[in-house]
């Protein structure tokens, strides 16, 4: 996958989440993925047991991530998951 990201998807996966996830602490899960809003109000968080990607105000987005692979995997799934 190429370096660009569509965070307008990856919101989108947090939405889909968030209706149709299981609630859990601080969060909802779906398909592996927790996500879940911060106190602040601008700023999201998707994360699995690898990644975690954080958008921010103005769509600003910082990923952590063992290896690029892994970044592609889970962006993928978040893409899946945003096309559901």
């Amino acid at each position: 996958m190429d370096q660009h990201i569509d965070i307008q998807k990856c919101l989108l996966a947090f939405a889909r989440i968030l209706d149709k996830g299981e609630q859990v602490a601080g969060g909802y899960f779906l398909e592996g993925v927790t996500a879940k809003s911060m106190d602040d109000g601008y700023t999201v968080m998707l994360g699995n047991r690898d990644c975690q990607l954080s958008i921010y105000f103005h769509n600003k987005f910082g990923i952590e991530s063992p290896s690029q692979k892994s970044t592609d995997s889970f962006i993928k799934l978040l893409y899946r998951i945003a096309e559901q």
